[in-house]
């Protein structure tokens, strides 16, 4: 089980959500409800894992 407050790279919500990197920048530019990034530094953006599991699993809710 991974932690819930892991930070991830966007390679690794690129990843996660099966999507292309340049996809996950779109999204969190356009879509009010996806996970937003925050800078670590100058260099460095994360996204906080509880985030993203929270987002899939109210994606998934809307599915059925």
């Amino acid at each position: 089980m991974q932690h819930l407050n892991q930070l991830l790279k966007v390679t690794e919500v690129a990843r996660i959500l099966c999507v292309s990197v340049s996809h996950v920048w779109a999204q969190a530019k356009a879509v009010p409800d996806f996970p937003q990034p925050f800078k670590l530094s100058a260099r460095q953006t994360r996204w906080k894992q509880s985030a993203v599991d929270a987002f899939i699993e109210a994606r998934a809710a809307t599915q059925h």
